[in-house]
């Protein structure tokens, strides 16, 4: 493949190594990569540079020779050598053979070849896991069948630890250690000074500490004093913190970083405290919904209990709940209890008398059924109402006014009825609720 630019971007290089990787597996699948490793090498042409100059074992490299191959190699391979590959003395293939033309063209007449994987891939690919010290990188130029070196282009990258590397040697630094104590001990309260100490060797090392929790700094970094540094804070929410004390040297060549293995420290808080007392809002009378309203400082939850008559309800357990027709009358009290790791409290509101409740209304209208002749029984049909009724009564009028006696679901009209209008008048009725009423669409007696 191709490459358009000179200089590649982490993220184009990775998806430039994917078909270069696929290619690399079909050809070794095939047993058909031929990786040079016999021959006489031939010298060494020049330098290769490395890009990223630094960066990570998970990174996508390439690299770019100081100069063309030969014009009688039209081909490449390109192998390192270092810790962990010492299975393979000619070091392991890291580019397969591959022509000259597939690879772009520096400015200078290079080749801009990248990685077909990234270090940790080979590092897996040979079975270990820890990359640290020198790496050399041998770009040799070649014929396409003859594994003769026609020249060499050589580069080294350097892995200051197991994840990051440089392309310089790196200077001889003297290591440093953190430990991280804090008074009082695990576990206090919350809003307690805790004070941390970080102490540092070898005391002569000078720069910052910077104090963590988990990832948070607290306080701004502190200045390393005869091998310590100090920070006293009130800040520490409750739970459990993982502290850390992070060493950076004032001067990186001549000692270096630590960080300090993680403390555990536990902050606990007071059992809750009622801020706003228990009390139910809303209008309190059947059918009605209310809520207990109430207020804790330091609850991590609270839960709910409604009572009736002071007898908890059993099931009543949400901080709402819609007050039943069979409570009307009856006294009626929210108790919340706030909860924390620590401990509870418990607010009971006070208790407020159940109202009626509103009168039922009216869904479907009440009806009249029957042939509507002298001597033919009426049936009224009491409709639908909301909430449903338990009971009705009724009222038949001719004419508007009430018919003496019929009061009944069913009615039997006599002469005095003919040529009247009739209806029925329907009294719907539930425990706890007013009565609600609705007249029928009338009819005429025939």
């Amino acid at each position: 493949m191709r490459f358009t630019t000179t200089r590649f971007t982490t993220e184009r290089l990775k998806a430039a190594r994917r078909p270069l990787a696929a290619a690399l597996v079909s050809l070794l699948a095939a047993g058909s990569l031929a990786l040079g490793t016999g021959g006489a090498r031939a010298d060494v042409l020049g330098t290769m540079e490395v890009a990223p100059r630094t960066g990570a074992d998970t990174d996508g490299m390439y690299l770019t020779t100081s100069g063309p191959c030969p014009d009688n190699a039209p081909n490449i391979i390109m192998t390192v050598k270092g810790k962990g590959f010492e299975a393979t003395p000619e070091g392991l293939g890291v580019v397969g053979n591959s022509p000259v033309t597939t690879y772009n063209v520096a400015p200078n007449g290079g080749l801009i070849v990248p990685l077909t994987l990234t270090m940790r891939d080979y590092a897996s690919q040979a079975g270990f896991t820890e990359l640290q010290g020198r790496y050399d990188f041998t770009l040799t130029c070649r014929t396409a069948f003859n594994p003769t070196s026609l020249g060499d282009f050589t580069a080294s990258i350097w892995f200051t630890s197991n994840t990051r590397y440089q392309d310089t040697e790196p200077v001889t630094v003297t290591a440093t250690t953190t430990k991280l104590t804090a008074s009082p001990v695990t576990p206090v309260v919350q809003g307690t000074s805790v004070k941390l100490t970080a102490a540092v060797t070898p005391a002569t090392a000078t720069g910052i500490v910077r104090f963590l929790d988990g990832t948070t700094q607290l306080g701004s970094p502190v200045t390393v004093s005869a091998g310590t540094a100090t920070l006293s804070t009130s800040s520490l929410a409750v739970g459990t913190h993982s502290l850390k004390a992070e060493f950076t040297p004032a001067d990186p060549a001549v000692y270096g970083p630590s960080v300090s293995g993680p403390l555990s420290y536990t902050v606990k808080i007071k059992p809750p405290a009622v801020v706003t007392a228990a009390k139910i809002t809303g209008t309190v009378r059947s059918g009605s919904t209310v809520t207990c309203s109430v207020s804790f400082s330091g609850a991590t939850s609270v839960s709910y209990a409604w009572l009736k008559d002071g007898t908890v309800i059993s099931g009543a357990t949400a901080k709402t709940r819609t007050i039943s027709g069979t409570e009307y009358q009856h006294k009626l009290a929210c108790r919340a209890t706030g909860k924390n790791t620590t401990g509870s409290t418990t607010s009971t509101s006070p208790s407020v008398t159940v109202a009626l409740g509103p009168a039922l209304a009216v869904v479907t209208r009440p009806s009249i059924s029957g042939i509507h002749k002298v001597g033919y029984r009426q049936t009224a049909k009491p409709g639908s109402w909301k909430p449903a009724a338990t009971s009705y009564s009724y009222v038949w009028k001719r004419d508007g006014r009430a018919i003496t006696g019929a009061t009944k679901s069913t009615y039997t009209p006599t002469r005095s009825d003919r040529g009247h209008k009739l209806t029925v008048t329907v009294t719907a009725k539930r425990g706890g609720y007013a009565n609600g009423r609705a007249t029928s669409v009338s009819v005429t007696i025939a």
